[in-house]
């Protein structure tokens, strides 16, 4: 057989064949060109409401043009409609294409541009008092090439059938109830059909919340209780994208604000107690350099400075002698604890380097004049007026420095 011979044994034969709500869907060869066409279901051919009603859907889906609607033309055996063949082009249902290659509807925004495209397409219809009714992935067509979906026939214009049921055939279950059972048809009855529509996309994958909330209201099985339209459907749709958008990018900023104040926390030193300690009520009022060091606490009490060079009692040398360094002693101790008093008071420790040096010098200067005048009236030679007053200056001066420190002032 050859090849010519074998196209012809074909002719007519259909391939790769689908079962759709309307019949089987499958590619034919006819005049040596592969047609798409759908075999009708004989139980819907012998039906003549059926029929009539099918004339009426060709004549409006003829003059219906839209990008998204499927064109057909009727095929009569014995003047009897047995399939209809469709236009031109590459296409299969989308439960073939699901079928096929499943992670498509993982692709991004590819349930949101089928769900858009599928409600505008019924917005359309519905301007023209059409309405679908069943969109399971079995009634929608795919173009290949660019995957737009597309509406064949047209669930209202049978709505004069006694069973709307039959219409539908296995895939009732996605038809709203009320079409069902009172052959009822309308923009709510769409509304139910998406909803199922966007149940079968998520069938592999995970609904998200928003969707999950749309989807429950329009599959509602009370009519009054769904989307009045398929337009308030996308509205509510956007609306709560817009909202979950605005929620996660709350969240996003408290997160990071929250970041913020932990990496604050964990950089900054933790804080040290300390406890302050007021002065004690002894000292709060008192004056340090109040008390003034008094020479009858550093030498032995003599109430007269004068030596007695006379009386009942002859006196020795080596006692003159020590009357003499002790009248010194005493005059030199007040004089010191005066010049002394001076430099190490209040005023001078605060007063600047260059002054308080130069008002030292020359209160020492007058200090260690006084000492030579003393020195002379007592008869000490100068070594040993040097030696004296060198230990009373040095221990006045610890003294007034272990003073000054216990209150506060460094030297």
């Amino acid at each position: 057989m050859n090849y010519e011979e074998m196209l012809d044994h074909r002719d007519g034969m259909a391939t790769h064949q689908e079962k759709i709500p309307l019949g089987m869907f499958c590619k034919k060869l006819i005049e040596k060109k592969y047609r798409n066409v759908v075999e009708l279901r004989s139980d819907l051919t012998d039906n003549i409401v059926f029929c009539e009603a099918l004339k009426a859907d060709a004549q409006f889906t003829a003059g219906f043009r839209n990008r998204g609607q499927l064109h057909f033309t009727l095929k009569e055996k014995d003047n009897a409609v047995c399939e209809i063949e469709l236009e031109q082009g590459s296409y299969l249902t989308m439960s073939q294409m699901l079928e096929n290659n499943p992670a498509v509807v993982a692709g991004k925004d590819f349930i949101d541009r089928v769900v858009e495209q599928m409600a505008q397409q019924l917005r359309l219809l519905h301007e023209q008092q059409v309405y679908q009714l069943c969109l399971a992935p079995e009634n929608i067509f795919v173009r290949k090439n660019d995957n737009m979906p597309l509406l064949l026939c047209h669930g209202s214009f049978y709505s004069g059938m006694s069973n709307m049921g039959e219409l539908f055939g296995d895939f009732v279950d996605t038809v709203a109830p009320e079409v069902l059972s009172d052959g009822v048809v309308g923009e709510r009855q769409d509304v139910y059909a998406l909803g199922k529509l966007i149940e079968r996309l998520f069938e592999t994958g995970n609904m998200d919340l928003v969707y999950k909330r749309v989807v429950r209201k329009a599959t509602a099985l009370q009519p009054e209780e769904r989307y009045a339209t398929v337009a308030d459907l996308m509205a509510d749709l956007e609306s709560k994208r817009k909202l979950l958008r605005s929620v996660l990018a709350f969240v996003a900023a408290l997160a990071i604000a929250l970041g913020c104040v932990w990496i604050y926390a964990e950089l900054m030193p933790e804080p040290v107690s300390v406890e302050f300690v007021g002065p004690s009520a002894d000292y709060e009022n008192e004056d340090p350099f109040a008390t003034v060091l008094q020479p009858d606490e550093l030498l032995i009490d003599d109430p007269d400075d004068s030596l007695a060079m006379g009386g009942s009692k002859p006196v020795k040398g080596e006692d003159l002698s020590a009357m003499s360094a002790d009248l010194f002693r005493r005059q030199f101790t007040r004089e010191a604890e005066r010049v002394l008093s001076k430099i190490y008071s209040r005023e001078k420790m605060n007063s600047s380097e260059q002054t308080f040096i130069s008002s030292s010098t020359s209160l020492m200067d007058e200090l260690m004049q006084k000492r030579d005048e003393l020195a002379d009236q007592a008869g000490l030679t100068p070594e040993e007026a040097s030696k004296i007053a060198g230990d009373i200056v040095n221990k006045i001066r610890t003294e007034k420095q272990k003073m000054l420190k216990s209150y506060g002032v460094q030297k």
